[in-house]
C-alpha cells in the first residue's frame, strides 16, 4: 500500500485549537466508525487499510463519508517524501543530453532519489537521455547514462515479443498449449487447454505468483539433484504450478500473473529448444544490439562501475544499498537489466509500424496483435484490491491487458500502451502512444516507502511531460 512511513509526529488540527496525532486522528474516528457499524470490528488495535475497506463494503451509503476521513488521516499521516537530503550530482558528457540531465536532476533532488535515468522517443526517433545521481548512495560514484538497470515487468514484453516472432517462424501458435507443448506432463485437468496468449494476456486463471510474498529468498523446495540452471527451474515452477487449482476458469477475468509468463517462458524453451536467455539473445538482444542487456541486479556483477538497488530504512533513517533481487529464473516475468538507451530501441521497435520496412523485428500485424487486448475482459480483483487500486491511483480499473503491455485507448485520438516495472530495489515505467509515436522511458535504482512507484513515476514522467509541452506532445495516463 501506498500510506506507509506514517509519524505520530505529524498532527491533525481540529476545532476549538488542539491537535490529534495522525495515529490519535484514526483513533478518534474510530468510534464513528464502529457506532455506524461501517468498519468491521477488528481485534483491538488493528486499524488497518484492510479492515476500513471491508467496512466500507459493508456499509455502502457511509462509504465516501468514511472515505473522506481516511484520506484526511493517510495524508496528514504519511511523509510526503523519505527525510533524506539527495544530494546534486554533476553533469557530464557521460551524464547523457546535457539538458535533459538537468531536468532529471532537479526531478530527482525534488522527489530525494538517489539515482534517476530517463529517455524520451519522439516520432519513433530517440530524442533525449539521461542519468543522473548515485550508483550507490553515500559515495560520489555517479551513474552515466550507459548504466544498466533492472527494468522489472516492463520485461513481459520481451517474453511477448518473443513469443510473437516464434509465431512469425511457424516454429508457435498463439493458440499453442500447455498440454500441445509438455504432451506427457502430470496436470490438472483445468490446464490442459490454457494457450499462449492466455498466459501473456493475464487470463489463465493463475495466481500472480505460486507462493506470495515472493523474494530471493523464498523457497520453492525445488529438487536441487536436478540442477539450479534457471531454466531447470522454470521447468519446475511449471511442474509445481500445474498442479494447484486455479483461481479462475481460464479465459474469464484478468488476474495478473508472474506466474503465467514463468510457464509461458518454459513452453518457449520447450518449443524451440532453447533457453530463454539464448532466445533472447538470437531473436531480440542481437538484432538490436542490446549490448547492456543481462539478467539480475547489475551491480552483483560490477559492483564499482553498475548502480546499485536501494531501500529505504526506516530504522536509520537512510538508504541501503544492496545487490539482491527476484532470482534469475523468474527472468519471463522480469530480470532483466540494460542501459536506458538499450531500452529504447526496442520501445521504437513497439513504436514502429511502417509495413514498407523489411529491417523490421516483426511484422506490421504482429505488433497489432501484441497491442491489442484479446477481449474486453474485466480485471478479477477484490473488493480491497478495487478500493486499492481507485484510492491510490493503481490504474489497472481503467485499463485492459493485450500481450506484454497495459493499454488504453484515448478519445483525444492516441492509443496508450505502457507498463510498470518492480524488483526489490529498482522501479521502471514506460508510456508509449502510438498514434503520435512518442514515448517517455524512466527507471530509478530506489525502492522508497512513502509512495507506492507508481504513483511517483507517474508524477515524475508528468514533469517531464509539463516541461516539454510547448515542443512535443507526449504520453501520460492518470
Amino acid at each position: 500500500m501506498a500510506a506507509q512511513n506514517c509519524s505520530a509526529s505529524n498532527t491533525y488540527q481540529v476545532s476549538g485549537g488542539s491537535k490529534l496525532s495522525a495515529s490519535s486522528y484514526l483513533h478518534a474516528i474510530w468510534p464513528f466508525c464502529m457506532k455506524t457499524q461501517c468498519i468491521c470490528n477488528p481485534a483491538p488495535g488493528k486499524y488497518t487499510m484492510e479492515n476500513i475497506l471491508m467496512g466500507m463494503h459493508t456499509n455502502r451509503r457511509l462509504a465516501p463519508i468514511l472515505l473522506g476521513f481516511v484520506c484526511i488521516g493517510f495524508l496528514l499521516a504519511c511523509e510526503t517524501s523519505p527525510p533524506y537530503n539527495a544530494i546534486p550530482s554533476p553533469v557530464t558528457q557521460e551524464s547523457g543530453d546535457a539538458d535533459f540531465a538537468e531536468l532529471l536532476n532537479s526531478i530527482r533532488l525534488e522527489e530525494r532519489l538517489p539515482g534517476l535515468a530517463a529517455a524520451i522517443i519522439i516520432d519513433s526517433k530517440l530524442h533525449s537521455a539521461a542519468a543522473v545521481g548515485f550508483r550507490e548512495s553515500g559515495t560520489d560514484n555517479w551513474l552515466t547514462v550507459n548504466d544498466k538497470f533492472m527494468i522489472g515487468s516492463c520485461a513481459k514484453a520481451f517474453t511477448a515479443t518473443t513469443a510473437a516472432i516464434l509465431v512469425e517462424e511457424g516454429r508457435l501458435s498463439w493458440q499453442t498449449t500447455i498440454r500441445d507443448a509438455f504432451p506427457d506432463l502430470n496436470i490438472l485437468p483445468q490446464y490442459e487447454n490454457i494457450t499462449i496468449q492466455q498466459l501473456l494476456s493475464h487470463r489463465a486463471g493463475l495466481p500472480k505468483n505460486l507462493k506470495e510474498g515472493t523474494t530471493w529468498l523464498t523457497d520453492y523446495g525445488f529438487d536441487k539433484k536436478r540442477g539450479s540452471a534457471p531454466e531447470i527451474l522454470r521447468l519446475q515452477y511449471l511442474e509445481q504450478t500445474v498442479q494447484n487449482k486455479l483461481i479462475s476458469p481460464p479465459g474469464k477475468v484478468i488476474h495478473y500473473s508472474n506466474s503465467g509468463y514463468i510457464l509461458a517462458g518454459a513452453i518457449l524453451e520447450k518449443i524451440a529448444g532453447r533457453t530463454y536467455e539464448e532466445l533472447l539473445e538470437e531473436k531480440i538482444i542481437t538484432p538490436l544490439d542490446l549490448a547492456t542487456t543481462g539478467y539480475g541486479p547489475p551491480a552483483a556483477l560490477e559492483p564499482t562501475s553498475q548502480p546499485w538497488g536501494h531501500y529505504w530504512d526506516k530504522s536509520t533513517k537512510s538508504f541501503v544499498a544492496y545487490q539482491a533481487d527476484y532470482p534469475k529464473f523468474l527472468s519471463p516475468a522480469g530480470g532483466i537489466h540494460m542501459s536506458i538507451k538499450d531500452w529504447v530501441k526496442f520501445i521504437i521497435v513497439h513504436l514502429n509500424s511502417d509495413p514498407s520496412d523489411k529491417t523490421k523485428l516483426l511484422k506490421s500485424s504482429s505488433l497489432q496483435f501484441l497491442h491489442t487486448p484479446p477481449d474486453s475482459a474485466e480485471w478479477d480483483f477484490s473488493f480491497k484490491e478495487r478500493m486499492s487500486s481507485k484510492f491510490f491511483g493503481y490504474g489497472y480499473l481503467n485499463s485492459n491487458y493485450a500481450l506484454g503491455w497495459f493499454t488504453k485507448e484515448k478519445d483525444k485520438g492516441y492509443d496508450l500502451i505502457y507498463h510498470g516495472g518492480r524488483g526489490f530495489a529498482f522501479n521502471a515505467m514506460v508510456l508509449a502512444d502510438l498514434k503520435t509515436k512518442n514515448a517517455i522511458l524512466l527507471v530509478t535504482n530506489t525502492e522508497v516507502s512513502h509512495v507506492h512507484p507508481t504513483i511517483q513515476n507517474l508524477l515524475m514522467i508528468k514533469k517531464i511531460k509539463e516541461h516539454y509541452s510547448k515542443q512535443v506532445k507526449l504520453p501520460f495516463t492518470n
